[in-house]
């Protein structure tokens, strides 16, 4: 699988799983409303370390690669 996300959005997705989960975790009770917030910061902090999103490539997107800044 091509990769199709760039530093900015690993840096970003990485950092938005971490504070998510251990917003939840901090409580230390897991409750439905919580458990898809949590499932939500696993899914975010994944697609950060595989580099790889599926809704991107379903879409035909990426943030991956060269800027064409000669505009």
């Amino acid at each position: 699988m091509p990769r199709n996300i760039g530093t900015i959005d690993q840096v970003i997705r990485a950092f938005l799983g971490i504070a998510l989960i251990a917003y939840i975790g901090k409580d230390g009770t897991l409750t439905p409303a919580s458990s898809l917030a949590v499932l939500a910061g696993i899914y975010l902090l994944a697609t950060s370390i595989l580099l790889r999103c599926p809704f991107y490539g379903m879409l035909g997107f990426s943030t991956f690669g060269r800027l064409d800044r000669s505009v």
